[in-house]
């Protein structure tokens, strides 16, 4: 919608008009008594016994196998019902191939497709049924409830929506979205010229919770403290999805916000999540999907609940860092095991002068005065062209910072180029890619 001529080129209240349409057909779509149901279902499975919560996931594992099994092509010459009895599968594998991956029941009266390309660009076809996308609402309901939201609440939307046309420059960088009680800004407006625009807007519309790409509210945070300003509201949380983010991003945007991070992990392809409880607990959601991990600790997941796609042993590519094994309850009462962090797709790097693959940049920043983003491209062996966007305080002194930093984790035989921007491109999705390895073999 955000696209069309009809969109970009109509008067704001007109887009309004739209934002808000859109938003009751979904309301309608995805909240009706099911909805409402699954969600009252949901906040009492994070109340479980282990052993509830175990026998509920293999109950929900063994129907999706059947259902696999029984109604796609691609599962339907597997020996056995057993999930070792089925081989793990990745991306590049759906993307080939995705109607042998499709139920061959109509599983409900609408399907809904999407595309998803990640860091990488590539298309990947996804279907989903109603009862998925339900689920989907449904999970995010929950996260929002441990994060504190309550019915009423207002909200500020920073994602990937085009809700500004790129072509307008001057304020309003939001559209309001009055069904959802949501202000929803635009990711790709945010630069030092307008960053008082938005701390202003913030400041008067007063959110409970903040809801945006970390790479997106990081920027943010940074400029706010580039250039002196304050957000001068009670914000009960800030929650993060869909990128990594590390956590001295966190403490900065809890800083800037004065409101406590919670990290909500999620895939198109609908197979995983992982939320963050009321006491900044992250956690795989178990009721979800049943999780593996592989020597490296990449996330293998089978989603149980997209009954028109089943993807069973799916690869997600993204590594987890200490996921509990000797399972012990949270404070906060749920069984859900734990982990400390996730590092994101791991194929995201660069390669040193000494031919080492390295995947870890949040060092690379530290100790430059002044700079607000980075973005580290190579384009050639022994070439890396930095991508800035800084605030009033870099000086060359900085700038020799950053060089210094980029040859001590990349190797000294490194060329850096500095590229001064005003905005670091994203990706089609609106995301932000920290690493981008551009050399031809």
């Amino acid at each position: 919608m955000y696209k069309s001529k009809l969109y970009k080129y109509s008067p704001i209240i007109f887009q309004e008009l739209l934002i808000n349409a859109k938003a009751i057909v979904y309301r309608l779509l995805r909240e009706g008594r099911s909805y409402k149901l699954r969600v009252e279902q949901l906040l009492l499975n994070a109340e479980l016994s282990r052993e509830e919560l175990i026998s509920l996931s293999k109950a929900e594992l063994s129907k999706q196998l059947l259902n696999a099994k029984n109604n796609c092509e691609y599962y339907k010459n597997i020996n056995g019902f057993e999930l070792t009895d089925f081989p793990i599968i990745d991306k590049e594998l759906v993307r080939g191939s995705p109607n042998k991956f499709l139920s061959s029941v109509k599983t409900s009266l609408w399907t809904f497709s999407s595309q998803t390309g990640g860091t990488t660009g590539k298309p990947l076809e996804l279907y989903a049924d109603l009862d998925a996308i339900i689920e989907d609402h449904a999970q995010s309901a929950r996260q929002l409830h441990w994060a504190g939201f309550k019915p009423g609440d207002k909200r500020i939307w920073l994602r990937a929506d085009l809700v500004v046309p790129m072509e307008q420059s001057m304020e309003p960088y939001w559209r309001r979205n009055i069904v959802d009680e949501m202000l929803m800004m635009s990711v790709y407006h945010i630069n030092e010229q307008t960053v008082s625009d938005y701390v202003d807007r913030i400041n008067k519309y007063k959110p409970d919770v903040i809801q945006a790409y970390p790479s997106a509210l990081y920027l943010l945070a940074k400029l706010i403290e580039s250039q002196g300003l304050v957000i001068d509201v009670s914000i009960k949380a800030v929650i993060l999805s869909s990128e990594s983010f590390e956590p001295n991003q966190a403490e900065i945007i809890e800083r800037i916000f004065n409101a406590k991070v919670f990290s909500w992990y999620g895939l198109s392809e609908r197979v995983a999540t992982v939320g963050t409880c009321k006491e900044g607990q992250l956690h795989l959601i178990e009721d979800y999907g049943y999780y593996e991990f592989d020597d490296k600790n990449i996330l293998i997941a089978t989603g149980f609940h997209n009954k028109k796609m089943p993807l069973i042993r799916y690869n997600t590519g993204d590594q987890f860092v200490g996921v509990e094994n000797e399972i012990k309850p949270c404070d906060c009462g749920s069984s859900f095991r734990k982990v400390k962090a996730i590092r994101g797709r791991v194929g995201e790097y660069l390669v040193s002068d000494k031919g080492s693959k390295v995947s870890i940049f949040n060092h690379i920043p530290k100790g430059v005065v002044g700079l607000v983003e980075l973005q580290l491209k190579q384009v050639e062996p022994l070439k890396i062209l930095a991508l800035i966007v800084t605030g009033k305080d870099f000086k060359k002194s900085s700038e020799i910072k950053l060089i210094n930093n980029i040859k001590d984790y990349l190797g000294s035989g490194m060329v850096v180029e500095i590229i001064y921007l005003d905005h670091i491109p994203r990706t089609k999705n609106g995301k932000f890619r920290q690493a981008i390895y551009e050399v031809r073999d």
